[in-house]
C-alpha cells in the first residue's frame, strides 16, 4: 500500500520526516547479471546514516534527506529520517507525492561476497523460500537508498511524512499509529511488549489530552492533572529506554551470530532461537562446511561482475598504498577494486580470499589466527591448490605489490650518479671487454681508384661485468594478524632504498678509483695549480673550459692528421662537491649586471649546469675523494659505464612461504649490475689547488 505526504505543522520549525519499506528481502532485478539478485539481510552491514537519494543519482541536488532510524528484522529492511534536501528536484518529488503520486524504494548495496543458487534449488533466505536461479548476497554493505516511481522491488513503500505529530493538531492517535511512530510494528510485539507499551501509550494520550486546546471554560488552575501526567510522562520515557536497550542488545547479539554462521542461515536461526554463544555458532558452521567441501563465495561487483581477482586485488592493494596506478590497471579493474574494497583492503583479507580460491574450506568474515594461520598460508601461497578450483596467485598478488613498494623506494634516493655514467646491458655474468672511442674514423677523400680505406679502432680497453646485490625482508606473523600493511613500509626502505644506496655507492666508488692513473696531464684531461680553484672570479673555471677544449686523442696524433688531434667540442655540466655548491651556483646565475667594464661581465652565466654529489669529497668512497676538486663534462661521453643484466635497471623483489619454522611470508629483493671506468676523454678534472 503506497502512502501519501502529510503536510507538515503550520509553524515549519522541523523538518519532514519519511519512512521507507526498502527491501522486502524477495529477487532484484541487477544490471549486468544474469539472473536475480537476493540481499541476504542477516548479512547486510548498515552505517548509523544512510543518504537517501532520488533514482539513484548522486548529485547534491537529488539528496532527499537521510536516515536516522535503521530496521533490520531480518525480512525486511525498513528506514526513518529527515527530509533534508530543499533543491528544485526535491520540492518536485513533495509535491508530487503531495498529489497523490505513489513512489517505490530501490537499495543501493556494495556486495562484499555472494554465491551462486542454481535452477532447481531452493534456499530459505529472508523469512522465505526462493528457488534458483539466482545469486544470494551473502555479505553486503548498504551504501544508499533511492526512492523511485517503479523500484526493483514492487512491494516497497515510501511513507513522506509531515514532521508534526497528529496529537500537537489535536488529533487523536490511536494504538497502532502510537507503535508504527516509535518505529515498530504492532503485529510483531510479544505479549509483554505489548502491555508495556499500552502502558506508554495511555500515559501518551494523557499528556497530550492536558495539553490540547479545548473549546470550554477554563477550569480552576487545581482541576488540571498536570503532576500525574508528568509522572506517567517519566514512566513511560524511562519504560521506552529500556525497551529500547533490551532490543538494541539482542539485534547486536543476533548479529554477531548472523556473521558466525557464515551463511548457513538454518544454523543462524537454530542459534538465536536457542540462544548459542558466537563461539558454538561457529564451530558448527566450521563442522557443516567441512562436511560439504562448501565452495568459496564468489565476490562480485554490480558494476563489473566477475573479474580477475588476481588483478582486481592487486589494484585494490596498489590504491590502498598510494602508488599511481593508472598505467598499471585497466579501467574495469580499478572500477571493480574500487567497488569491492573502496580502498580497505588488509592483509588478511587478501590471504583468506587467496586461500578460499585456492580450495581451503572457509567461511565468510573468518579471521586469520594461530589456529589456522599455516593452513591458509599454504593454500593462499599454492601448496595445497585443489582440483576443479579458480585460483588467486598470492605470490603473485605480493610480488606485484612488492616491485611497486621497492620501485619507490628506489626513486626516492638520490641517483645523480646518472650524470656521470652510461648505461649498457649485458646478457650474462661473464666479463665482457669494451673499447674506448680513441678511434680514427673521420672520412678521408677517396682517391682516383676510389679505394675506401679501414678506419682504426683504438686498442685501449676496459672490462665490465655485473654482480648479484640482495637483501630478504618477512611479513611475520604479528603483522598478519595485525592487519597491517604498513609492514610494507620496511619493504619500501630496506629493500628499494637500500638497492638504490649500493648502486649509487658503487658508480661513485668506481669514479673516484684509480685518480692518481685515470686523471693525468698526458690524457689531457687534468690541471692543477693554485689559479685551477673554482673561484667567483671565474679565473679556475675558465682554465678548465680550455682544457676541455683542447682534449687529444693519441690515435690521432701524426702528421698526416695534426688537424684532428684535438677533441674540442662543449663541456655542458659543472660537477662539485657540497663544499663548492655556493661558488658554482653563484658562477651559473650571477651575471654582473652592474659591471664597469666587460671584464668585469661573468662570462659563464647559464652555461655549465651545475651538478652536486656529495661522494666527491667523502673519505667513505675511495682515494680520489677532495673538497676543492671540480669536473667539467659534455652530453656525448661519460667516465664510468653501470651495467644491469639483460637492461633491468630497476631491483626486482620476490615472495615465497616462510620456513616452517618462521610462520610469515619471505621477500627477497635482487638486482644485477656492474661498474667500470670508461672514457677518460669524457670531461676534465681540476684539482682546485697547487
Amino acid at each position: 500500500m503506497k502512502t501519501r505526504l502529510h503536510i507538515s505543522a503550520a509553524d515549519g520549525t522541523k523538518p519532514r520526516r519519511f519512512k521507507i519499506e526498502a527491501y522486502n528481502g524477495g529477487l532484484l532485478p541487477v544490471d549486468g547479471f544474469e539472473h536475480p539478485v537476493v540481499v541476504d539481510l542477516q548479512g547486510l552491514e548498515t552505517p548509523n546514516n544512510v543518504p537517501i537519494l532520488i533514482d539513484h543519482r548522486k548529485e547534491v541536488e537529488a539528496t532527499l534527506g537521510i536516515t536516522d532510524a535503521i530496521e533490520n528484522t531480518g525480512s525486511a529492511l525498513m528506514l526513518g529520517g529527515l527530509i533534508t534536501g530543499v533543491s528544485e528536484l526535491v520540492q518536485t518529488v513533495l509535491a508530487q507525492d503531495a498529489k497523490g503520486q505513489n513512489w517505490q524504494a530501490s537499495i543501493g548495496a556494495r556486495v562484499l561476497e555472494s554465491t551462486d543458487v542454481p535452477e532447481g534449488q531452493v534456499v530459505s533466505v529472508n523469512g522465505q523460500q526462493i528457488a534458483g536461479p539466482f545469486v544470494l548476497a551473502t555479505r553486503s554493505v548498504l551504501k544508499e537508498t533511492s526512492i523511485l516511481p517503479l523500484g526493483a522491488d514492487s512491494s516497497t513503500t515510501v511513507n513522506l511524512a509531515a514532521s508534526a505529530a497528529a496529537v500537537s493538531k489535536g488529533e487523536k492517535m490511536n494504538f497502532e499509529d502510537y507503535v508504527k511512530s516509535l518505529g515498530m510494528d504492532a503485529a510483531s510485539l510479544t505479549p509483554e511488549q505489548q502491555a508495556a507499551l499500552q502502558d506508554a501509550y495511555k500515559a501518551k494520550m494523557a499528556v497530550s489530552a492536558v495539553d490540547m486546546p479545548v473549546e470550554k471554560k477554563p477550569e480552576p488552575m487545581a482541576a488540571a492533572p498536570a503532576v500525574p501526567a508528568t509522572a506517567a510522562a517519566a514512566a513511560s520515557v524511562d519504560l521506552m529506554a529500556s525497551l529500547r536497550k533490551e532490543m538494541a542488545a539482542e539485534h547486536r547479539r543476533a548479529s554477531a551470530i548472523n556473521a558466525a554462521a557464515g551463511g548457513f542461515h538454518d544454523i543462524a536461526a537454530t542459534a538465536i532461537e536457542q540462544g548459542w554463544s558466537v563461539e558454538k555458532t561457529e564451530l558448527e558452521a566450521l563442522k557443516r562446511q567441512n562436511a560439504q567441501q562448501r565452495t568459496r563465495p564468489t565476490s562480485f561487483s554490480a558494476a563489473q561482475g566477475n573479474g580477475d581477482q588476481t588483478r582486481i586485488l592487486q589494484a585494490a592493494l596498489s590504491v590502498a598504498r598510494g602508488h599511481n596506478v593508472e598505467k598499471s590497471y585497466s579501467d574495469a579493474e580499478l572500477q571493480a577494486a574500487q567497488t569491492q574494497y573502496r580502498g580497505r583492503v588488509g592483509l588478511q583479507q587478501v590471504i583468506i580470499q587467496a586461500a578460499a580460491a585456492n580450495g581451503m574450506p572457509i567461511y565468510a568474515g573468518a579471521k586469520l589466527h594461530d589456529g589456522n594461520l599455516r593452513e591458509a598460508l599454504q593454500y593462499a601461497m599454492g601448496a595445497n591448490i585443489q582440483a576443479a578450483f579458480s585460483t588467486v596467485s598470492l605470490p603473485g598478488i605480493f610480488s606485484n605489490l612488492a616491485n611497486k613498494e621497492l620501485l619507490a623506494g628506489f626513486e626516492e634516493e638520490d641517483n645523480n650518479w646518472n650524470e656521470i655514467s652510461d648505461v649498457k646491458s649485458v646478457a650474462d655474468f661473464k666479463t665482457h671487454t669494451s673499447y674506448r672511442l680513441l678511434d680514427d674514423m673521420e672520412y678521408e677523400e677517396l682517391g682516383p681508384g676510389g679505394l675506401i680505406k679501414h678506419g682504426k679502432i683504438g686498442e685501449e680497453s676496459f672490462t665490465r661485468s655485473v654482480d648479484t646485490y640482495a637483501k630478504m625482508f618477512s611479513l611475520t606473523r604479528r603483522d598478519i594478524i595485525n592487519d597491517d600493511l604498513g609492514a610494507f613500509d620496511d619493504l619500501r626502505t630496506r629493500i628499494g632504498r637500500g638497492a638504490a644506496r649500493r648502486l649509487n655507492r658503487l658508480v661513485w666508488t668506481t669514479f673516484l678509483a684509480n685518480h692518481t692513473t685515470f686523471w693525468t696531464t698526458a690524457r689531457t684531461n687534468y690541471i692543477e695549480g693554485a689559479t685551477t680553484n673554482l673561484g667567483t672570479d671565474g679565473v679556475g673555471l675558465s682554465l678548465g673550459v680550455k682544457a676541455f677544449r683542447q682534449r687529444k686523442s693519441p690515435l690521432m696524433a701524426g702528421a698526416e692528421a695534426s688537424s684532428q688531434m684535438t677533441l674540442g667540442g662543449r663541456a655542458t655540466k659543472l660537477l662539485v662537491p657540497p663544499e663548492l655548491e655556493s661558488v658554482a651556483e653563484a658562477l651559473y646565475v650571477a651575471r654582473n649586471l652592474n659591471a664597469v667594464k666587460a671584464s668585469d661581465a661573468n662570462i659563464h652565466a647559464n652555461k655549465y649546469r651545475v651538478v652536486v654529489a656529495s661522494e666527491l669529497s667523502d673519505s667513505a668512497y675511495g682515494g680520489g675523494y677532495s673538497a676543492t676538486a671540480w669536473y667539467l663534462f659534455g652530453e656525448t661521453l661519460n667516465p664510468v659505464v653501470t651495467s644491469f643484466l639483460n637492461g633491468q635497471r630497476s631491483p626486482t623483489v620476490e615472495s615465497a612461504d616462510a620456513d616452517f619454522n618462521e610462520l610469515g611470508i619471505q621477500f627477497r629483493g635482487y638486482h644485477d649490475f656492474g661498474c667500470s671506468q670508461s672514457e677518460y676523454l669524457a670531461g676534465v678534472k681540476s684539482k682546485g689547488a697547487a
